[in-house]
């Protein structure tokens, strides 16, 4: 533990200010922030940090919410959760399909990597890398208008995240350091916590300086800026088609409220990243494309997601992409020949007519106001049952288990759920008979 001028013990929030006060101002003279005072930093720039920012919060967010470690549990608190303020900038950035810039993101998903591990095995350090992402919302209100004014910002837009707060900066940062004060640490604890934040901020100027200047030829798309936890698969280099295919998942998303009620944001995020992903398989022959499908299906609807909504999803790719690229609509129609196979393969257990009957009864059984609320419900359980039969183990009670919560759903959906299951499962048996 650290000492003052006069041999006073540090408080916590004490030592970790005089501990970083060097790592923060290397990272304030970046040459990112030189070019945002001087109103000369590209728009990519800007972006960039936010979506570098955005894989960040997400990953230290996500593992200070789902540790049990007591240390963490009572510092850590719902209301300091800035991600979705990231994901609302963001989404005004969003017609504008502003590149990537490479490098920013290698450098961004390696660290994210390195502290994803580091939380594992001590959780403690996460509250040395929430201290440098608490602290930024006191320097946020002189940047605020800094990049305001570079970008012609008003109001709120594109500023959510600069503005977390709001007049309550001052309040909640002291509310901030009187809960990481009260904390009885080891001197090792301590030194761990210290040692996570101003390694943070080295990280974070390695970011930064990737973030501003850059190469041109490191302008790119890249699946990070549609979804950070999406990993580092391939996205098309047309800017149409990821607009398209960010397009199509969000009028499939729309098409089965089923996907909101369950998945929230992030099934969103997850759906325009498999639907950016699906564009590029274009290129290559309709076997290959109807094998990566195959897989992607297994995966989804073990997870909950039947494969009636890949089906869905790629058929309104087809017409999106088609829409944007006209000269490409031949290259685009083998995802409507992949949609095609998912359909045949449901209909070897059970046929269309089947189980529009089905459905039919369930959406007498439930009611017009719950079928309305969860159109095509009916459609995913007879798929669910299908893909099941097909080799998706799990995928039925999956989806029955969210769809029979009594918390969720009334008695009479319930019955109607476990009904048209147990209707599906005996149309299949007796066919196989």
């Amino acid at each position: 533990m650290q000492q003052g001028l006069y041999g006073q013990q540090l408080t916590l929030m004490e030592e970790l200010k005089a501990a970083t006060y060097l790592p923060h101002v290397h990272l304030q003279e970046t040459p990112f922030f030189q070019a945002l005072a001087a109103c000369q930093l590209p728009l990519e720039s800007y972006v960039g940090q936010l979506r570098a920012l955005s894989t960040l919060h997400g990953v230290i967010e996500k593992a200070l919410e789902s540790t049990n470690n007591e240390t963490v549990v009572s510092i850590w608190k719902s209301h300091m959760r800035k991600l979705p303020l990231l994901q609302k900038d963001l989404r005004y950035f969003e017609p504008r399909v502003v590149p990537d810039i490479k490098e920013s993101v290698e450098a961004t998903l390696t660290t994210a990597e390195h502290i994803r591990l580091q939380s594992l095995e001590q959780p403690e350090m996460l509250l040395g890398h929430a201290y440098v992402l608490e602290g930024s919302t006191l320097g946020a209100r002189v940047l605020r208008p800094l990049f305001a004014r570079a970008f012609l910002l008003t109001g709120q837009d594109g500023l959510n995240y600069l503005n977390s707060y709001g007049s309550e900066v001052e309040t909640q940062w002291a509310q901030y350091q009187q809960r990481m004060n009260a904390l009885r640490l080891s001197p090792e604890e301590r030194q761990q916590m210290v040692l996570a934040a101003c390694e943070f901020f080295a990280q974070l100027k390695t970011v930064f300086l990737t973030l501003y200047p850059f190469k041109p030829e490191s302008k790119t798309f890249l699946v990070t800026s549609i979804n950070p936890e999406a990993g580092r698969h391939p996205v098309p280099t047309d800017s149409r088609e990821v607009k398209a295919s960010i397009q199509a998942a969000d009028t499939c998303w729309n098409w089965f409220p089923y996907f909101e009620a369950r998945y929230g944001e992030r099934g969103r995020r997850f759906a325009r990243s498999d639907g950016v992903w699906l564009a590029t398989l274009c290129q290559f022959d309709r076997e290959q494309i109807n094998q990566q499908v195959r897989w992607l299906g297994r995966v989804l609807s073990t997870r909950g997601m039947p494969t009636l909504m890949l089906q869905i999803h790629l058929e309104i790719l087809f017409e999106e992409l088609a829409s944007a690229i006209p000269e490409k609509r031949s290259e685009y129609e083998k995802l409507l020949d992949a949609a095609a196979e998912l359909r045949k393969c449901r209909n070897r257990y059970i046929e269309e007519d089947q189980s529009q009957a089905l459905t039919d009864a369930f959406n007498r059984a439930v009611g017009p106001e719950w079928s309305e609320r969860f159109p095509h419900a009916g459609a995913l359980l007879v798929s669910a049952v299908a893909d099941e039969r097909a080799g998706s183990v799990g995928t039925v009670k999956n989806i029955e288990t969210w769809m029979t919560d009594s918390a969720r759903f009334p008695a009479e959906w319930i019955t109607a759920v476990q009904e048209i299951l147990t209707q599906a499962q005996e149309l299949i048996a007796r066919s196989a008979n």
